[in-house]
């Protein structure tokens, strides 16, 4: 008897060992998924207001977004942060899982930060603005957070869609 739950210990310790590093692979890949499907939406977005509307120097084409970053839990990893950037003129979102960094074009434009560096590192829901404006002549992607005063009440939309504020 005590043979046999020795050997059950022993063989359900093996099977774990075996099968931890498929589990933390797919937990990545989910939250991986879950980010990259978001910015996808988020990219379609933005293209079209750089298409179809003008920038300004003030006020202006602006979208506001919910981007959720997954959390720790037993079928995701968590996301470790996203910023928004400009390399050669062009818009990037990147990010990171574990020890992987992700990157997405967004959109054909320099994407700036409106009002100093922007980095999304807790988990939950991240409220933006992105609008269109004119900077030294040329057309630029800004991105803030939404301030609470301006969440108040109507209807914003999330990366993934629509979401009541």
């Amino acid at each position: 008897m005590i043979l046999r739950f020795a050997l059950g210990v022993a063989l359900t310790a093996a099977l774990l060992t075996v099968s931890a590093p498929a589990v933390s692979t797919a937990r990545a890949d989910a939250a991986d998924a879950a980010v990259e499907r978001q910015l996808s939406t988020l990219a379609e977005r933005l293209r079209t207001m750089v298409a179809t509307d003008s920038a300004t120097r003030g006020p202006g084409a602006r979208r506001v977004v919910t981007v959720n970053l997954p959390e720790e839990n037993p079928t995701s990893a968590a996301v470790a942060g996203l910023r928004f950037h400009t390399r050669r003129g062009i818009g990037f979102a990147s990010w990171r899982v574990h020890d992987a960094m992700h990157t997405r074009r967004l959109v054909d434009v320099p994407i700036r930060s409106a009002g100093g560096p922007l980095w999304l590192g807790d988990p939950g829901d991240h409220r933006l603005v992105f609008a269109l404006e004119l900077r030294d002549g040329r057309r630029v992607v800004t991105v803030r957070r939404l301030s609470a005063s301006e969440g108040a009440g109507g209807t914003e939309r999330s990366a993934g869609g629509p979401v009541d504020a």
